[in-house]
């Protein structure tokens, strides 16, 4: 035996077509023979042996071993996939990592039968469909079970969910995507997801309020991060069990001091957290903290372009309420304040609240009458124009303002201002919060452009 021989294996990785060849290369002063060629024809090792040996040029050598090396060089990357709405918000990301996944690198043939490294693009797809986001939750559509009548007139039902929008994608074309950049080395790309509304649905001969479908028409959210442990308890109570699941018939109001069900004391269930009382001073008090389930669903109200009766905010700036709205809070107390809106679409809606983490969340359900809703805000006192007016007065340095434009399908508008007023705004506020105008119901862009021209 030649001394110069050096023998070479180099099994190749299953192929797109399912082919699986060995090759055993021996290479003799640069040159070499193939003792099982690399055939599509071949389907297994047994078979590879029986092929008569072919010649092995140097350029076939050169190939193989640039394969083996972008095999190698494939092993080291991955690619960060984020997923976001048609405005660019980030929803949800994962990182795909061939270095998790080696099985993924697949070596193969082009037409021209030069063997080259590369993803398996049903592999990737395989992976996303077992892939599971909290924040791209599949849609739901929520039936309802039961109804029933509170001690309090409230209508309240029972649902087999919570109704939350869903995306939907294609992970198809988000594979080809993920391939492609594995491929060429892109750490990160960006999908587009499709955002898809909730529905909530009685069966059609069932009796009760709800007839057929409601969609959802506006939604309100509210942070609560950093508020104690007996507050935090008192929002979630108020979210998750006194709000949630509450019709309000055509024509009907809701009060929110009557969604809670009762007397708010230790004794059903509440528990001790600071709550404002004359307007400037803090005491522990069962049910601390209920303000921020009122000002969750007050945010949903305006939202929708609902006709509210009763809201006032507080009196102390609460760093609680500011994201998400700031200046856009109501205080309630019963027997003395409340929040009050009136249904006037031409049928039920459906309250549904929950909370997640430090996080509350009210969706309002109905039947859509094709109202725009368009909300421009926080106007301070140094940024708003001198013809916004806050009952006949300007915008002053303790108050923060929004305004509110409803465009009904007959054509009638009404806009409105609502202020909150402090006792103080720290100077920074106005500083951190830029102004908005986002159209919040409506799926044209009319009221948008009606509101943009009249101001």
């Amino acid at each position: 035996m030649n001394t110069n021989r050096i023998t070479e294996y180099a099994r190749l990785h299953s192929m797109q077509t399912g082919v699986v060849a060995l090759a055993m290369v021996t290479l003799i002063g640069g040159t070499g023979t193939f003792t099982a060629p690399l055939a599509a024809s071949v389907t297994s090792e047994s078979n590879a042996a029986e092929h008569q040996a072919a010649p092995l040029d140097t350029d076939s050598v050169r190939n193989l071993r640039e394969a083996m090396r972008m095999k190698r060089a494939l092993m080291t990357r991955s690619v960060t996939v984020q997923f976001t709405t048609g405005t660019g918000t980030v929803l949800s990301a994962t990182t795909i990592s061939l270095a998790d996944h080696p099985e993924w690198i697949t070596l193969d043939r082009d037409m021209t039968r030069r063997i080259h490294a590369s993803v398996d693009q049903k592999s990737i797809e395989e992976y996303l469909n077992t892939l599971s986001m909290d924040s791209l939750q599949k849609p739901s559509a929520c039936s309802i079970l039961r109804e029933e009548v509170d001690l309090q007139g409230v209508i309240r039902i029972e649902t087999s969910c919570t109704a939350e929008t869903g995306y939907r994608y294609d992970t198809a074309s988000v594979s080809t995507i993920a391939k492609h950049a594995l491929e060429t080395n892109n750490s990160g790309v960006s999908i587009a997801v499709e955002s898809v509304s909730p529905t909530i649905s009685a069966l059609a001969e069932s009796g009760m309020t709800v007839q057929g479908t409601l969609t959802l028409l506006a939604s309100g959210q509210s942070n609560f991060k950093g508020s104690g442990e007996g507050r935090k308890w008192n929002v979630r109570k108020a979210i998750n069990e006194q709000v949630h699941n509450i019709v309000i018939p055509e024509g009907a109001e809701f009060s929110f001091n009557s969604a809670l069900g009762g007397r708010v004391d230790l004794g059903t269930g509440w528990k001790l957290a600071l709550t404002i009382f004359n307007g400037k001073d803090l005491k522990m008090f069962p049910g601390g903290g209920i303000c921020q389930a009122s000002t969750t669903v007050y945010r949903a109200v305006l939202r929708a372009g609902f006709p509210i009766l009763k809201q006032k905010s507080h009196s102390l700036y609460v760093t609680y309420y500011e994201k998400y709205g700031v200046g856009l809070d109501a205080t309630i107390f019963p027997g003395q304040q409340d929040l009050t809106f009136v249904n006037d679409t031409p049928g039920p809606i459906v309250i549904q609240s929950y909370s997640r983490d430090d996080e509350a969340f009210v969706h309002i359900f109905g039947i859509d009458d094709h109202r725009s809703v368009v909300m421009s805000g926080p106007y301070f006192s140094s940024t708003a124009p001198n013809d916004l007016l806050v009952n006949g007065h300007t915008v002053r340095r303790n108050e923060i303002a929004w305004k509110r434009s409803v465009r009904l399908p007959s054509g009638e508008r009404s806009d409105e201002v609502f202020a909150a007023r402090y006792n103080a705004i720290p100077k920074s506020v106005a500083k951190r919060s830029p102004l908005t105008t986002e159209q919040t119901r409506g799926t044209t862009d009319i009221a948008m452009q009606e509101f943009i021209a009249a101001n």
